[in-house]
């Protein structure tokens, strides 16, 4: 038979349901396999875990012979081999099974992704299943008998696909279950529903122009309260428009609710990610994983994974020193790293802190002057913290050679530019020979976002209100100069200030006749700085527009929004603004 009339099946348009719920269930069942590996190579004795292993490969193997998938099928049924031997006592888990099954693993997830995408599984598979058979083989040499799983007793899988069942002694039973399992799944299954992401983009678009007619609502609404008010109009309106409002604000909500996803979903890859590279550097890691059940947007779910990657990577091979070295210092050999989520606000924090050596801000300055990214006088007016951030400066890297996990002086200037780009920010705290925190603030979502409307020099902008520390009002007199820039006291601080029309448009106003001036004191990280503005117009919820092709990325500003009474203003990037007065 030829390989396009294999594969004709998965194509088949009468099958495609069943193709795309196997594909769908699979990947489902790969993201728990991930995480129970790691946790039974850490428990290989746990019974109830090593059950719940091989069935998530049975259940795989069993739709994938039914849909003719002949490599899939083959590295799930030596792996189940091996996974049947362990769990009947037969066999004890050492670390060339776990490097084995792990291998296996990895090969199952790129002919998954194969057949999602070519609808074939043209994946070399030969490596794998020689390791599994001579794994398997000495086992059954070991022993003196050849033990594959059980081929009797057909159970149904949620596809309505025949599969082979385990025996119900071989698992533990709830023993305070209140109904059959299978009547408590069938529950769960009626209880959910799958949509397309898609569908749920074109929703919030839909929601976020909801907003702005609200938004438009309420300034009509303010109009007519002062030429009609006390009319019944008047009040008709502002009842009308009152509802809209309550129900719009409803309808945002639940919206922004069904795209959220379980930070889990990231978290649960880093337990194989750090037991593999605590394997390659030759170190001894605990992870700790908090917070998992915070929800985040999908699209930022998506964005995240590769900046935590890195930042994982970094702890591991520059944080955490060697068991010798910590055994020298009198610290556990045994390396910590926490990596944990919380929402605060409007905002998800996450954190990723370890045990390790610290970063000493002089060593940073002297790798930086090393590779020409800075001067010896730049460096030596740089605090602590500006220190820190040498680290996110393309092409540094404190790595002696380049290996495998880092030394190229790419990763996070990487991880600085992703996070940026999904208008979160991320700061440094360290200890030397203490440890490190790396703290990642994103919004919960990047489609609208609470705002401060203000006035400069008769133009209207609005600054992201998850950076505006707090308004004041200050004398003209109170204003000095200090290196020709200005500045005030805000309690014990000297806080520089800026001009947003001066920054963006190079065009200051003359501001020598004013008496008072109002300035919105924001933050990023550590830096803190006030922004001159003219008039104060009030907080109102702005939905974020791109400025197009046509424009493009605009530096210092995050994109467009329509105010209620049609116009287009600018939203201020604080980030941006912050790099362009450091530069």
């Amino acid at each position: 038979m030829s390989q396009s009339n294999k594969y004709s099946m998965l194509q088949d348009p009468e099958m495609k349901e069943i193709v795309d719920s196997f594909i769908i269930e699979s990947k489902e069942i790969l993201e728990k396999l991930d995480l129970n590996l790691i946790e039974l190579e850490n428990k290989p004795s746990d019974s109830n875990l090593l059950n719940d292993v091989f069935r998530s490969f049975h259940t795989i193997k069993g739709t994938s012979g039914f849909l003719g998938l002949d490599r899939l099928t083959q590295v799930t049924h030596r792996c189940e081999d091996i996974l049947n031997k362990l769990r009947k006592g037969e066999a004890v888990l050492t670390k060339e099974l776990m490097d084995g099954i792990l291998v296996s693993f990895d090969k199952i997830k790129e002919l998954l992704a194969a057949i999602e995408t070519n609808f074939n599984e043209e994946v070399p598979i030969e490596e794998t299943v020689e390791l599994l058979t001579s794994l398997l083989d000495k086992l059954e040499n070991k022993d003196g008998e050849v033990t594959t799983s059980e081929e009797n007793n057909l159970t149904v899988n949620t596809l309505g696909i025949k599969e082979n069942k385990i025996s119900e002694s071989q698992y533990v039973k709830p023993q305070l279950a209140k109904e059959p399992a299978s009547v408590s799944a069938a529950k769960k299954v009626d209880n959910t529903i799958r949509v397309d992401v898609e569908r749920l983009d074109e929703l919030l678009n839909i929601a976020s122009e909801l907003v702005l007619g609200r938004n438009r609502l309420a300034q009509v609404n303010s109009e007519v309260a002062l030429e009609y008010e006390g009319a019944k109009i008047s009040r008709d309106l502002a009842d009308a428009t009152k509802q809209i409002d309550l129900m719009t604000n409803e309808l945002q909500l639940v919206v922004m609710k069904t795209r959220m996803v379980k930070i889990g979903k990231v978290f649960n890859r880093f337990p194989r990610v750090v037991r593999d590279l605590a394997r390659e550097t030759e170190k001894e890691v605990n992870l700790i994983i908090k917070g998992e059940d915070t929800e985040l947007d999908k699209t930022l779910i998506e964005e995240i994974n590769d900046p935590l990657v890195h930042l994982i990577r970094n702890s591991l091979d520059h944080g955490i020193e060697s068991p010798e070295r910590r055994k020298t210092i009198g610290k556990n050999p045994v390396g910590t790293v926490i990596l944990s989520a919380e929402q605060e606000g409007n905002q998800i924090i996450i954190t990723i802190e370890d045990d390790g050596k610290g970063i000493d801000p002089d060593f940073i300055k002297e790798k930086a002057i090393q590779k020409g990214l800075i001067t010896k006088e730049k460096a030596k007016e740089l605090t602590r913290q500006e220190a820190y951030n040498l680290i996110f400066m393309p092409g540094f890297s404190t790595a002696e050679i380049v290996t495998n996990v880092s030394g190229r002086g790419v990763g996070m200037d990487v991880v600085k530019t992703n996070v940026t780009k999904l208008r979160g920010i991320i700061s440094i705290e360290s200890v030397v020979d203490k440890g490190t925190k790396i703290i990642v603030k994103l919004p919960l979502t990047l489609a609208i976002i609470p705002g401060m409307v203000v006035k400069v020099n008769s133009e209207t902008v609005v600054i992201p209100l998850n950076s505006v520390i707090e308004v004041l009002r200050v004398h003209t007199e109170d204003i000095y100069s200090v290196n020709q820039h200005d500045v005030i006291r805000r309690r014990d601080d000297v806080i520089p200030l800026v001009a947003i029309d001066a920054l963006l448009y190079n065009d200051c106003k003359d501001n020598s006749d004013r008496i008072w001036q109002y300035i919105v004191v924001v933050g990023l990280a550590e830096r803190v700085f006030g922004i001159k503005v003219d008039e104060l117009c009030g907080q109102k919820e702005v939905v974020i527009k791109s400025l197009g092709s046509y424009l493009g990325n605009i530096n210092g500003i995050a994109g467009s929004t329509i105010m209620g009474d049609g116009t287009v203003v600018m939203i201020v990037d604080i980030n941006e603004l912050i790099n362009k007065i450091a530069n």
